[in-house]
Parts: C-alpha cells; structure tokens; sequence
C-alpha cells in the first residue's frame, strides 16, 4: 500500500474535475487483449469521416468491469473516439456519451507496463483522500500515440467519477 502511495505521489498530477459531457463513437472490446483491435476497427471507420483531423480529437477507453472481479480476458470495455458531435453510427461502431459530472482525474505519463499499477494507486489515493466512486464507468483519455513518443511512454488521464 505504501509503495503504491509513493508511486502516484512521484508519478501522477492528480485533480478533482468537472468534466464536460463527452460525445463518443465506439465499438465493443471483450478483453484487454483484444482493445487494440477494437481501436483499429474504430480508426478505420472514422478516418473516412475526418473525424481524426480535428486537433481535440482523443481516444478515450471506457472500463464497464473491474479487474477485481472479472477475469481480464472477459472485460468488456469500450474503444471510442471524442467527437464535437453526436454522430449516426453505422455497423459495429456505435454512438454514446460520458455525462459531465465530478471526477478525480490522475494524469501520467507512463509505459504500457504501469497502467495497472496507475489505476492501483489511483483508487488508493481516492480511498485515503474520503472519496467515493460514484455508480459510472471510469475512463482514461490519451493524449498522445505511444509509438511516436521517443521513450514509447502514454501520456494519458485516468478518470473516475466521484459522488
């Protein structure tokens, strides 16, 4: 537990944010292994429409299951693209939203390796900070392509929605 607490204390700029609703496109992910894949599908769909053009443009991953209780190959989470807009969504892609509301928002610049031991600390902080998760999905919102960053790091938010 203490080394988590060092961890994000080192590793994380955490905020309380209200964050704005946010307009998504997004296509189904059953387990982690098989995220990429969706966000392939997803880029592929969008790309046509432009929607990748606009500089505020973010990927954004929704969890709708915990690691805790759900065995990671059985995780369902969602690949969706930020849009100005809601859109009409066609074949596997489909359209949604994320609410505004409150929400801890850890910011990291991290390997691929260090996304569990993020998530970890963040709910610890949340923990030992008197917060409680509110009945909505966490998120994380990229900021960057980890294959072009020279250290091949994730610059990227980590959100959980607070009551």
């Amino acid at each position: 537990m203490d080394n988590l607490k060092n961890w994000i204390e080192m590793n994380a700029k955490i905020q309380i944010k209200e964050i704005a609703k946010l307009e998504l496109a997004y296509t189904t992910s059953i387990g982690l292994m098989n995220i990429s894949h969706a966000y392939d599908t997803l880029i592929k769909w969008a790309t046509p429409l432009g929607l990748l053009e606009n500089p505020d443009t973010r990927m954004i991953t929704i969890y709708h299951d915990s690691f805790k209780t759900t065995d990671p190959q059985k995780v369902r989470l969602s690949a969706c693209i930020s849009l100005p807009e809601p859109i009409k969504a066609s074949g596997n892609i489909g359209s949604t939203s994320i609410e505004k509301g409150k929400f801890i928002v850890g910011s990291f610049v991290i390997g691929l390796s260090e996304f569990e031991k993020s998530w970890n600390s963040l709910f610890v902080w949340m923990a030992e900070n008197g917060y409680k998760k509110a009945d909505r999905e966490p998120f994380e919102i990229y900021h960057n392509d980890y294959r072009v960053h020279p250290e091949k790091k994730c610059i990227v938010d980590y959100c959980i929605p607070i009551l």
